[in-house]
C-alpha cells in the first residue's frame, strides 16, 4: 500500500513513498536530481523515468526508475531502461524495495521511519486526491495536439465492441449516466458530515462523507467510543452484582466457577448483548483473561 501515498516534496509531486525515500537519500548524499523531466519512446510504450541524476553542469549522468515489490512491473521497467541505455548511451538503474533497504543501511535513519514520515505527512494523500493541490494533474492542461489525440482515441473506443467500451459504459452507469451524454439519475449537493466540504452526489446516494478514508476513520472512532462506554457499563454491572451477592461470592469454591457465573453471564448477554468471556474479562480486568481471574476479582470486590 505504500505506493498509494502520493504528495509533494520540495515542490515536486512524487507518486509513492518509495520515491520519497529515494529522494531523501539523494538529498542526504547531496546528489542533484530532477523528477520525470523527459519521456522516451521505447517502442512498446512511452516511458517516463522517475529520477534524472545530474552533474554540476545540469547534464543527466544517470536515470533511475523506482519500483515496489511487483516483479511484473520490475521486469517491464528493466526492459524500458535497457532500451533507453542502449539507444541514448545513458546509465540506467532500477531501485526496488530491496535496493532501498540496502541503501538505507548506511544512513543514520531507517527506511521505515522515512516511509512513516511520508505517510503521516499533511503533504501526502492515499493514492490520488480527486481534487485540489494534492492531485498530480492540478492546474495542468493538455496541449491542443494531445486533446486531438485523446479525442480520436476515445471515438475509436466508442466505435469498437471491445472490453474498453464495456468498461466505459459501466463507468457511465456508475456515475449516473445510462449511456453517453444521457443523465439517468439527478444530482444534489451535500456537505460532508465530518469536514463540511460540499460535494455533488447522486440524489439516490447514501454517501455522507467526502471520502472513504474519512468514513472509515469516523466509523472507527465511533466504534472505539461505543466500546469504551460498553466496557465501563459491564464493569459497573459486574461490580454491583458482586457486592449484591457478596456472601455467595466469597463462599463459592474455585471448582464451581462456571456454574456460579452463569446467572451473571446470562444477565450481561441479555442487557449488553455480550456473551464472550474474553470481552467481559477485558472490560472488567483491562485485559483478556479467563473465568478464574474474573472469579478472583469478584471475591476481592465482595470482601
Amino acid at each position: 500500500m505504500n505506493r498509494g501515498y502520493a504528495g509533494y516534496y520540495k515542490g515536486v509531486y512524487l507518486r509513492s513513498s518509495y520515491e520519497y525515500a529515494y529522494a531523501r537519500y539523494l538529498d542526504y548524499m547531496r546528489i542533484s536530481w530532477l523528477y520525470e523531466v523527459e519521456v522516451f519512446d521505447v517502442g512498446f510504450k512511452l516511458f517516463k523515468p522517475d529520477f534524472f541524476i545530474t552533474d554540476k553542469y545540469g547534464d543527466t549522468v544517470e536515470i533511475v526508475e523506482i519500483k515496489s515489490k511487483c516483479q511484473k512491473e520490475i521486469d517491464i521497467a528493466k526492459k524500458s531502461l535497457n532500451i533507453v541505455s542502449e539507444t541514448y548511451g545513458i546509465k540506467c538503474s532500477l531501485i526496488s524495495y530491496k535496493e532501498l533497504l540496502v541503501i538505507y543501511r548506511a544512513l543514520p535513519f531507517s527506511l521505515n521511519s522515512v516511509i512513516d514520515q511520508w505517510i503521516n505527512s499533511e503533504a501526502t494523500t492515499i493514492r490520488k486526491s480527486l481534487k485540489g493541490e494534492l492531485n498530480g494533474h492540478y492546474n495542468m492542461k493538455h496541449t491542443e495536439e494531445a486533446k486531438i489525440k485523446i479525442g480520436k482515441h476515445t471515438k475509436a473506443l466508442w466505435a469498437s465492441n471491445g472490453v474498453a467500451k464495456v468498461k466505459m459504459i459501466e463507468g457511465l452507469r456508475k456515475s449516473g449516466l445510462s449511456e453517453k451524454g444521457k443523465i439517468k439519475v439527478g444530482r444534489k449537493v451535500i456537505c460532508c458530515l465530518k469536514c463540511g466540504e460540499e460535494m455533488e452526489v447522486l440524489i439516490t446516494t447514501k454517501k455522507q462523507y467526502c471520502s472513504r478514508a474519512v468514513a472509515i476513520k469516523t466509523a472507527t472512532q465511533a466504534y472505539v467510543q461505543h466500546r469504551k462506554i460498553l466496557h465501563h457499563q459491564i464493569k459497573n454491572h459486574v461490580e454491583s452484582w458482586s457486592k449484591a451477592n457478596a456472601p455467595l461470592v466469597t463462599s463459592i469454591p474455585l471448582n464451581k466457577i462456571s456454574t456460579f457465573l452463569k446467572p451473571l453471564m446470562d444477565e450481561i448477554a441479555q442487557i449488553y448483548d455480550v456473551k464472550d468471556i474474553r470481552v467481559i474479562t477485558k472490560a472488567v480486568l483491562g485485559k483478556d483473561q479467563g473465568r478464574k481471574a474474573l472469579m478472583l476479582y469478584l471475591k476481592e470486590m465482595a470482601e
